[in-house]
């Protein structure tokens, strides 16, 4: 309200005036016209379409928040990857420093068959990429509904959920939903 008592509009106020509130209310709103974003209700349909708010981009999820892909090594306990994995018989960081250090994961290998570092897998979006590190013998990746296929040196490939993962002698790694995130104690 202005000094004079005379009521000013705001363009950007979404407040809804207690009349029209009041026969919204009274209105039967179809449950396909109604819309959750954020714990915002958002109404559909009573406004032309030019004249509806947009949702500008909405905040991304704080990755501490947001659950992440696991794998599991043979019978091993799942391992989170909420940060890249590298793989093999004697893992070791890259010579490239980077901003977020790799899960270092050690798998058995009697034979010495599997490399050092012989798989990267990463969370890259909403995707799982599993890549080659550049080894002698590559990986069979058999992703579910496709046939198998060899991983060759260097080669990535996206891998979804129920992939599993031959690195030699035996090593399997299977690529697992999402787990819950465990609230902090």
């Amino acid at each position: 309200m202005t000094s004079g008592g005379d009521a000013r509009v705001d363009e950007d106020d979404d407040t809804i005036p207690q009349a029209v509130h009041a026969s919204l209310v009274r209105t039967a709103i179809d449950t396909d016209d109604v819309e959750v974003a954020l714990g915002d209700t958002i109404v559909k349909g009573l406004a032309p379409r030019a004249e509806r708010p947009v949702l500008r981009d909405l905040p991304p999820v704080p990755a501490s928040l947001r659950p992440h892909y696991r794998i599991r090594v043979g019978e091993g306990e799942p391992i989170e990857l909420d940060r890249p994995a590298h793989l093999g018989r004697r893992p070791r960081l890259t010579r490239v420093p980077s901003s977020v250090q790799p899960r270092l994961v050690t798998v058995d290998s009697p034979d010495g068959g599997i490399s050092a570092t012989h798989l990267e897998l990463r969370e890259q979006g909403a995707a799982i990429v599993a890549t080659d590190m550049r080894t002698l013998n590559g990986s069979e990746v058999r992703v579910p509904g496709s046939p198998a296929r060899t991983l060759r040196r260097g080669e990535s490939v996206v891998v979804t959920p129920g992939t599993r993962i031959d690195l030699g002698e035996g090593v399997v790694v299977e690529i697992l939903n999402p787990g819950r995130v465990e609230a902090a104690r």
